[in-house]
């Protein structure tokens, strides 16, 4: 079943026609692609890199009140959310769960 957003001839238009046609916006206008196929990700590689985001993820949902607001503020600063943040200060450092990353100064 089609379910699209928008009209096809507008700027907007975005959606997928029977998971193989693919409509998004860009800066360009409206694009039609064919829908991308997934592919099992089982490489070693990729395995270690899904393990180290869910490790980030872990130490994340542990931080306390305290430590999310720090966080926080310094996404603020930085001009993106807090997750993201966390996440490539985590990646950044190298830092092995469950050890968390050092909360980086906040320069107002």
């Amino acid at each position: 079943m089609a379910k699209i957003i928008h009209p096809l001839h507008s700027l907007s238009a975005s959606g997928t026609i029977g998971r193989t046609l693919s409509f998004r916006a860009t800066l360009g206008g409206a694009v039609a692609t064919s829908k991308a196929k997934s592919y099992p990700q089982t490489s070693a590689a990729q395995l270690i890199n899904q393990q180290a985001m869910r490790d980030a993820r872990a130490a994340f949902l542990t931080l306390s009140v305290a430590d999310k607001n720090k966080w926080h503020a310094v996404a603020v600063v930085r001009r993106s959310n807090t997750w993201a943040t966390f996440f490539a200060e985590y990646q950044y450092q190298m830092i092995v769960a469950p050890a968390m990353p050092l909360i980086p100064e906040a320069i107002l």
